[in-house]
């Protein structure tokens, strides 16, 4: 073979190197797929686990039982995001916040660390005993003394088709988590980063601001396309 031959091979070497190089890179930046993990695996990958402090008005008003969460833990062992299945919103908002502070060990595959989803359950106990006398309806009895939160007066809610969520105000008038009540569940990460953004007037008990649900409609755009999250996720 002649030098311009070689050179030419050489050449073409140079480039299916550098094309191979490139298609592994974008391979590697690729987003991958949590897989998912039931509660017992998850458990035994759980190496620091913050207890939830108990709300001071949910154990005045004998408010007690389980939070059920799903959450995405990412492929480092943080949590990236929590979500509330089911549990009182006073329970809620607490097991929420304590959660963000858990930390796994990271998920290994054969392909390395992965993210991946679980869902856990926080209970709150109240330890009643033998001679305590607890009223037999305590989350009605609350309900009837609590004002639900509202939106701010001063905020314009934009028009459009709507999903109907279940938002999780908290005590300070933020949207913490929020549930899809009807609508299409294609929208429904829109409507969450929608309504992460409005401002609410929280609940209250006698004068005292309290985390609670409400359900709202969240006008989305019908031609949402869903984003990669840039980093772990804040109550």
């Amino acid at each position: 073979m002649g030098k311009r031959g070689a050179a030419r091979t050489a050449g073409w070497t140079a480039l299916l190197t550098v094309g191979l190089a490139a298609q592994g890179l974008a391979q590697s930046l690729a987003p991958v797929a949590p897989t998912v993990l039931d509660s017992r695996e998850a458990t035994r990958l759980l190496m620091s686990q913050v207890s939830p402090e108990y709300p001071a008005v949910a154990h005045t008003n004998y408010i007690q039982g389980p939070v059920q969460m799903e959450l995405l833990v990412g492929s480092d062992g943080y949590v990236r995001k929590a979500h509330v299945l089911h549990g009182n919103p006073l329970l809620a908002a607490s097991a929420l916040k304590a959660v963000y502070h858990w930390i796994y060990r990271p998920c290994v595959t054969a392909q390395g660390p992965v993210p991946f989803r679980t869902q856990v359950k926080v209970v709150f106990d109240l330890r009643r005993r033998a001679d305590d006398h607890f009223p037999t309806t305590p989350e009605r009895d609350l309900e009837e003394r609590v004002t639900l939160p509202q939106l701010a007066e001063n905020f314009a809610r934009p028009s459009g088709p709507s999903v109907r969520l279940r938002v999780l105000v908290s005590a300070d008038g933020r949207a913490m988590d929020s549930m899809l009540v009807s609508g299409s569940t294609s929208l429904f990460e829109s409507a969450q980063e929608s309504v992460a953004q409005w401002r609410f007037e929280p609940a209250r008990w006698g004068n005292l601001a309290v985390p609670w649900y409400l359900d709202v409609d969240v006008p989305v755009k019908s031609d949402y396309r869903p984003q990669a999250s840039a980093g772990p996720g804040t109550p």
